[in-house]
């Protein structure tokens, strides 16, 4: 839940930073967010075995979440399946949902 936030703050400090010429640029963070860039930093340069800067975990934080707008909205994307037969294997899978707690309460009752 955390990462989350956090992407949602960096996301904001990308639209802020994207009006601002190239180049090296001091934006003003809280200290909670830093610990948690930290954080992020100090797991990317465990995994990498490189030193991380803030740019790189802010560029890191930033493709996880296009990565993960992408994922979502594929799984919102309508699909070609006949809803009867969506309907019938949901009824199987719950009655063998009901069959298996039956035998579970018959094992320990």
């Amino acid at each position: 839940m955390e990462l989350i936030c956090s992407v949602t703050i960096i996301i904001s400090i990308a639209n802020i930073a994207s009006s601002v010429s190239m180049g090296t640029t001091t934006i003003s963070i809280s200290e909670e967010l830093r610990k948690q860039l930290l954080k992020v930093g100090a797991e990317l340069q465990a995994r990498t075995g490189e030193k991380v800067d803030y740019d790189e975990v802010v560029r890191y934080l930033l493709s996880r979440v296009a990565r993960d707008e992408q994922l979502f909205k594929q799984a919102c994307e309508s699909v070609d399946v006949d809803a009867s037969r969506v309907r019938e294997e949901l009824q199987r899978g719950r009655a063998e949902d009901r069959r298996r707690e039956e035998a579970f309460e018959a094992k320990y009752s």
